[in-house]
């Protein structure tokens, strides 16, 4: 996710200069609208700056036509603010006196020297393309760049059928997972597929090229899948323009962890036909937002038109894992120096998130509370602790590590594993603990019940749709929890919210029972086998079937209702 927004001044712009505002904290501080002045300066930032950096701003009209409302001396905002910017030019054209030159010096020098051709208004572009040379050679590129950045003017009925998967294509973390799962789901019901990389940022190692084959930098298809947060489908918006989703049918395939859709978020549903979501728990947040009327946030039609309450789909997410050797547990053990007979209790989770909802101090005292020191040593039983390395310092994460310094059966493991190893080591252990306070899916959790592990997970959640499955009984418990309110700096948009606080006395007496089922000494922990026809469930086949059925109705029905 995003980091902790803080508390937002009143933005007095609208559509995607609010958009950027939204996605950049840096620059919510640098302008916060509390003087009247600081609207210009912001104003002139998107300009000399902002143009360059988030495409869609050349195509919001309400930006646009904010820069063209008359200044003073008879010139418009946008002439105003390169004559601010260039004191060579106010010394050579002093207003009002020497008002034409200068106009003639904007139009034939200043939009080719600031590259401000789409921020033009379409009677000065047509004053512009009938200029004689050599001013209608040298303003060429620029317009070939505007309209190669724009799209071509096909519709989603005269494109070929298949999916734009747009998100983290190599992102080592469960967004990027769940980009990568949702492509090869649509392979297996044999949609045709390409993958449009977007980088989450510095702090996300991007090294899982496993999809790299199907990684284009177009997305030529009908029908693009935005595999990423509501946010993140903004900025692509905002970085990229409206190119991409012009004459495409867009789905928001988004993940979100909280009871209720973040208030800032609403806009983005104007971005998208059509949302799909992994779980229950996230249809219940974002359904009432998508069935409510909303204004045009953007400045221009929104691709559903307008229409109002937008379609969202319940569509669990594909989770298949690698096949891994037979002696993984006895390997992996050796290599990151856990006992070899004790009871392993795991869990994983990255810190560049939330350490707040994630919650692994619950984990940790849950283990301590089961298995007093006194009378549970380091080679019955243990807590292995997965995180990726921090990018920045976080006190509850040091406290922690000092936690386990000070008792051997804690083992923290501060690196990033490829995927395959990550799984092994999880298959390495015995039980799979997750006493978050939120959850959108619970992929890690999936993913431990496929390599045959126990899993005690708080029952609230995205999780909940697969782990309360009655056929699941004998490999999950599900911890009882109480709601409370989200402290300020928690979580992202989480104020007003409510999560879950698990019980950690059951989460011990879950870890207790586990144990004394099958003490240390007695053997290899019996891992859970799926079912026989596999895990249904979870398998790319049977995910990409629900996927096709709905794409094969986009197609047939939808598009074609659009097009007329």
């Amino acid at each position: 996710m995003a980091g902790m927004s803080p508390r937002r001044a009143r933005n007095p712009l609208e559509g995607v200069p609010a958009l950027i505002l939204e996605l950049r904290p840096d620059l919510r501080r640098r302008f916060g609208f509390h003087k009247p002045e600081r609207r210009g300066a912001y104003l002139a930032w998107l300009v000399c700056n902002g143009l360059n950096e988030y495409a869609a701003l050349a195509r919001d009209p309400s930006f646009v036509r904010m820069l063209q409302y008359p200044a003073r001396d008879g010139i418009t905002v946008l002439q105003g603010m390169v004559l601010a910017l260039r004191p060579n030019v106010r010394k050579a054209f002093p207003l009002p006196e020497r008002r034409r030159d200068f106009r003639t010096w904007f139009y034939t020098h200043g939009v080719e020297e600031h590259g401000l051709w789409p921020l033009l208004t379409q009677l000065e572009r047509r004053w512009l393309r009938a200029l004689g040379e050599p001013w209608r050679s040298r303003l060429a590129p620029l317009i070939a760049a505007f309209q190669d950045r724009y799209g071509n003017g096909h519709t989603a009925a005269e494109r070929a059928f298949g999916v734009n998967v747009i998100g983290y294509a190599y992102g080592q973390f469960g967004i990027g997972e769940d980009t990568r799962m949702a492509a090869r789901a649509l392979l297996a019901a044999g949609v045709p597929v390409t993958m449009l990389d977007f980088p989450a940022g510095k702090d996300v190692p991007q090294n899982d090229r496993s999809m790299a084959a199907r990684v284009s930098d177009i997305g030529p298809f009908a029908i693009n899948l935005f595999c990423m947060t509501a946010l993140e489908t903004g900025r692509f918006f905002a970085e990229r323009g409206r190119g991409q989703f012009t004459g495409r049918y867009n789905i928001g395939y988004w993940p979100w962890e909280l009871a209720k859709w973040p208030r800032a978020w609403r806009q983005m549903v104007e971005l998208v036909d059509e949302v799909w979501v992994s779980s229950r728990h996230t249809y219940n947040a974002v359904a009432p937002v998508c069935a409510a009327h909303h204004a045009v946030a953007f400045g221009a039609t929104p691709p559903h038109g307008g229409r109002g309450t937008i379609p969202v789909r319940l569509m669990p997410m594909a989770v298949e894992l690698e096949a891994l050797g037979r002696r993984t547990r006895a390997r992996m053990r050796s290599r990151f120096d856990l006992p070899a007979e004790a009871r392993l209790f795991v869990f994983t989770f990255d810190l560049n998130s939330s350490i707040h909802r994630k919650n692994p101090q619950a984990a940790v005292d849950a283990f301590v509370r089961a298995f007093p020191a006194k009378r549970w040593g380091q080679d019955e039983v243990g807590l292995v602790i997965k995180v990726h390395p921090p990018q920045r310092r976080n006190r509850a994460w040091d406290n922690l590590k000092a936690l386990a310094a000070r008792n051997r059966r804690l083992h923290i493991i501060e690196e990033t594993l490829p995927r395959p190893q990550l799984l092994a080591l999880y298959k390495a252990c015995d039980c799979f603990v997750s006493l978050h306070r939120a959850e959108g899916f619970g992929r890690g959790i999936a993913e431990a019940l496929q390599l045959g592990l126990h899993v005690i997970a708080t029952g609230y959640g995205g999780n909940v749709d697969f782990c309360a499955d009655p056929a699941l009984a004998d490999r999950v418990d599900l911890v009882r929890y109480r709601m409370i309110k989200l402290r300020r700096g928690q979580y992202p948009y989480g104020e007003g919210q409510v999560w879950a606080n698990p019980d950690l006395r059951h989460a011990a007496q879950c870890m207790q029972a586990l144990v004394r089922r099958f003490p240390p000494g007695s053997g290899r922990f019996p891992l859970h086998r799926p079912h026989s026809d596999g895990w249904p469930a979870f398998s790319a086949s049977v995910v990409g079937a629900r996927y096709r059925q709905r794409l094969e109705e986009i197609r047939a029905v939808v598009i074609p209702e659009r097009t007329r």
